[in-house]
C-alpha cells in the first residue's frame, strides 16, 4: 500500500530478559525527559494550551508571545519606583509621572499655643494697622491657627478662611483676622481691614489649634 493511499498498521517488539515487550512509537509527558532530568510532565504538565486572548482568565492557559508583546506596547514599560526623595512615582517609557498627593484634614483639635505680647492701638483700626500678635511656626509641627484670644475687647466674626503659610501647609482662622507671613516661618495675625475699634493688648494671648491640613 502506498503512502498516498494510507499506511499499514504494524507493531514492534523487543526481546528482553522477561520476553518480548511491545514498543510504543508515541511518547508520553511522563516518559519524555529533558537534559536537566525533568520530564515534560514536570515542566509543562500544568499548561492546557497557549492563547493570545485578553479575555481568558484561566490559570492553566499560557500567554503567547504575541499577547505579551501587545500588552508591553500598550503599557509602555509601566513601572513604579521610589525616587531619591522617598516618594513613589509611576513611569511609562522614559517619562515618569508623579502619583500626586491627596490632601486631608484633621479637625476637632482643641489646644492652645501661648504667647506674650505688648501692643497697643487707639482709635479706628484699618488696613494699615501695626502688627499685633506674632509667633514662629518653626517651633511647632505643621498646624492650623484657630481663634485668637487676647485682652482686647473686640470680637471678630467667624470667617472660615484658609491661608497658605508654606508649600503644603494651610492655616484656618476661625475669627475674622488676617495672617501676614513676613518670613518663611514668622506668622503675624492682625485684625482684618473691615474690623475697627480700640485695641490695647498688653499681656498674653493664645492661638487655638483647631485643624490641620496636609496637602
Amino acid at each position: 500500500m502506498s503512502i498516498a493511499s494510507g499506511y499499514k498498521k504494524f507493531k514492534k517488539y523487543i526481546l528482553t530478559s522477561s520476553g518480548f515487550q511491545l514498543v510504543s512509537h508515541w511518547t508520553k509527558a511522563n516518559t519524555l525527559e529533558f537534559d536537566d532530568g525533568k520530564t515534560a510532565q514536570d515542566k509543562l504538565g500544568a499548561i492546557d494550551g497557549i492563547s493570545s486572548s485578553r479575555e481568558s482568565n484561566s490559570d492553566k492557559i499560557a500567554a503567547s508571545t504575541a499577547l505579551v508583546s501587545e500588552l508591553n506596547s500598550d503599557l509602555g514599560g509601566l513601572s513604579f519606583y521610589e525616587d531619591n526623595t522617598g516618594k513613589y512615582v509611576v513611569g511609562a517609557d522614559s517619562v515618569p509621572k508623579k502619583l500626586g498627593k491627596v490632601p486631608f484634614m484633621v479637625t476637632g483639635l482643641n489646644f492652645y499655643v501661648q504667647r506674650d505680647f505688648n501692643d497697643s492701638h487707639g482709635g479706628a483700626i484699618g488696613s494699615s494697622n501695626s502688627l499685633y500678635f506674632s509667633f514662629d511656626i518653626a517651633e511647632y509641627e505643621t498646624m492650623s491657627v484657630g481663634t485668637v484670644v487676647t485682652t482686647q475687647t473686640n470680637t471678630y466674626d467667624t470667617s472660615n478662611v484658609f491661608y497658605k503659610v508654606d508649600d503644603g501647609v494651610w492655616v484656618k482662622l476661625t475669627s475674622n483676622l488676617v495672617l501676614d507671613i513676613s518670613s518663611n516661618s514668622l506668622v503675624t495675625i492682625r485684625p482684618a481691614p473691615t474690623s475697627y475699634g480700640n485695641m490695647n493688648s498688653t499681656g498674653s494671648g493664645s492661638v487655638k489649634i483647631s485643624s490641620i491640613i496636609f496637602s
